[in-house]
């Protein structure tokens, strides 16, 4: 994953200038609107802003965190005033942006006051912060209000320089901080049919784990063990036997089979992988013996 924060006055300057770096690089834009769609379409709310709802403790801060971080597993965003700077501070493959208006608000400032007001309150709730310091950021941009291209500009060249799409991917102490920064039990039962735990797999042996840091390292999505193949069943359908590939890879549909045994012992699991490619001819799968993965891990200086 690739982020781009972005965070600034609160009046339309920010989405236009979120919107147009989005659009620019090929990310997606996670704002407020955009979360509190996934809330609304997941139970029943009021018509109350993102900001008005977490500032009113309707909702616990855990559910938006956990909402933004899962977007920001699945895909390369700008995140516009979530407090992504806070979030996802220090991690690799981050911009970080604040934006300011020199002119200031004039007559707009009145209507401002209480969308500021439930921001402050918002921040408060999710990160016990009602100011955001300098050092949260990598740059900031001051500008007028007709010059948002030359801020989109910035950002870009910010983006390039910086390499973040180079080096997106998050490693595996940050993803734990992340979880820990959720972690803290959520007090109300009916929000946890509808938001997914982030959490990390229970990796069977230390292998997987390594070769998932590789498959993270080229952004090569991967799932760990999300489908049990039937190889055999008693005459009343019980499974007698079945085979667990380790990981699938859905942007190239194929399951990966991990084998550090020493070659005389994987008699039984190329026999397993015979009868599921003759049951399942359309099921691409690759088994990765201990010789080609210890040179796989050699290359990358794992081991």
């Amino acid at each position: 994953m690739a982020i781009v924060t972005i965070s600034e006055n609160l009046d339309t300057l920010g989405n236009e200038i979120a919107a147009k770096v989005a659009q620019r690089l090929g990310f997606s834009l996670v704002d407020s609107t955009l979360i509190l769609k996934d809330l609304i379409a997941a139970a029943s709310v009021d018509n109350m802003s993102l900001f008005e709802y977490v500032s009113s403790g309707k909702i616990p801060p855990e559910i938006i965190k956990k909402l933004i971080i899962e977007k920001a597993l699945r895909d390369n965003v700008v995140i516009l005033n979530l407090g992504g700077e806070v979030l996802f501070r220090k991690l690799p493959g981050t911009l970080h942006v604040k934006v300011r208006d020199v002119n200031g608000y004039g007559e707009e400032k009145k209507a401002l006051t209480q969308t500021r007001k439930n921001y402050t309150g918002f921040m408060r709730t999710l990160f016990r912060k009602e100011t955001i310091g300098t050092e949260f950021y990598d740059i900031q941009i001051m500008i007028k209000r007709l010059d948002t291209d030359f801020a989109v500009d910035l950002i870009l060249t910010a983006v390039e320089t910086k390499g973040i799409t180079m080096k997106a991917g998050i490693t595996w102490k940050a993803l734990e901080l992340l979880k820990s920064s959720s972690r803290k039990k959520e007090r109300h039962s009916n929000t946890a049919k509808y938001v997914k735990k982030l959490t990390m797999p229970s990796f069977a042996h230390p292998s997987e784990k390594e070769f998932a840091k590789v498959l993270d390292f080229y952004r090569i999505k991967w799932e760990y063990e999300p489908k049990s193949f039937l190889l055999k069943a008693d005459k009343n359908g019980m499974v007698k036997e079945e085979f667990t590939p380790d990981f699938y890879l859905p942007e190239l549909d194929l399951y990966i089979e991990l084998t550090t045994l020493k070659q005389k012992l994987v008699t039984r699991k190329n026999r397993k992988l015979r009868r599921l490619k003759k049951l399942y001819p359309d099921v691409n799968i690759k088994l990765f013996y201990g010789r080609d993965y210890n040179k796989l891990l050699q290359r990358f200086g794992i081991r």
